[in-house]
């Protein structure tokens, strides 16, 4: 699924990992998109040239508001937020100020005639250790700042959307991975395994749902676009329940290396299951996500590949 040529899109957050694979499917479309970054911002997005608008500020940022606004987009994309786990009072103040300054930054902004959708990105992580698989319907149990914060946006949007009619569509991505992301657990695993390195790790009694990272592209478009959507919440996962210790030992089939299991504890609190229920997604957004993780794994390990060889190189 795609967006019309010429929709003014906004995409917040663009210098990250998912937004650096979206915003080249929407100028490919001929959409007009803005792009809010502050800080990162990857260097094939600066080349797409014409069709990308760069805002060069912080989204609590007055400036960004009133570029926002001047903008007028009728599609946003909010993906603008602290990705971080730790735990600590410090983190969690900053934490919660940060995603729900960030979402009332982006509504004070755009929420006004001419905004056909804005999709939210929240985390699979709002499900807390809640019976698998995890169904849209179930009481969220956030088990870090992280979380809670994003339990946070996802409850202040979806009581603007009953109240005010905002056109709110919330999308909760499970373990997304792919090539260009500069973190993640195939990214800490996939380069002493290309180098023929031991690696330390958990266990690896954990499960999770990877899902690629152009499926999840795909899963966002999908909630753009497919109609009556509004107020509700999609799982973008694939359903499959994969072992943390699998997924890293196909790693190793894939490129080499020596896995230490149990060299590392497992995080307090950590999630322990978890797959998606992807009934609603399938039935509502007409979406499924097609990519075998042992395909995704080749894709990223070779991507993680030619990064090694460009830095020997240099």
């Amino acid at each position: 699924m795609t967006v019309a040529t010429g929709t003014r899109v906004l995409v917040t957050g663009a210098g990250g990992f998912i937004a650096s694979h979206l915003i080249p499917r929407l100028v490919d479309a001929g959409c007009r998109v803005m792009a809010q970054e502050p800080e990162d911002f990857a260097a094939r997005l600066t080349a797409l040239g014409g069709g990308l608008e760069r805002l060069d500020a912080g989204v609590h940022e007055p400036a960004a508001e009133e570029a926002m606004a001047a903008f007028g987009p009728e599609l946003v994309f909010h993906l603008a937020g602290r990705t971080d786990q730790s735990r600590g009072r410090e983190i969690e103040r900053l934490q919660l100020a940060e995603h729900l300054g960030a979402a009332q930054a982006v509504v004070r902004a755009c929420f006004r005639p001419g905004l056909r959708r804005l999709v939210y990105t929240s985390t699979n992580e709002e499900y807390g250790h809640n019976p698998v698989p995890h169904r849209e319907d179930q009481r969220e149990m956030p088990i870090s700042a992280y979380s809670a914060a994003k339990t946070a946006c996802t409850h202040y949007f979806q009581m603007l959307g009953r109240s005010e009619q905002l056109p709110i569509v919330i999308v909760r991505p499970f373990l997304v991975y792919g090539p260009g992301q500069g973190r993640g657990l195939f990214h800490l695993v996939g380069r002493p395994a290309l180098r023929h390195e031991a690696f330390d790790c958990t266990e690896g009694s954990q499960t999770r749902d990877f899902v690629y990272v152009s499926d999840v592209v795909e899963g966002l478009l999908a909630a753009a676009s497919a109609p009556d959507l509004e107020g509700g919440i999609y799982n973008l996962g694939t359903g499959v329940e994969t072992r943390v210790r699998d997924a890293i030992e196909m790693v190793t089939r894939l490129a080499g290396g020596r896995p230490r299991f149990g060299a590392l504890p497992t995080r307090p609190g950590e999630m322990m299951r978890s797959v998606a229920d992807t009934t609603l997604s399938r039935e509502r957004l007409g979406w499924t996500a097609r990519t075998a993780l042992a395909d995704g794994l080749a894709a990223t390990l070779e991507d993680l590949r030619r990064g090694l060889r460009h830095t020997i190189d240099a």
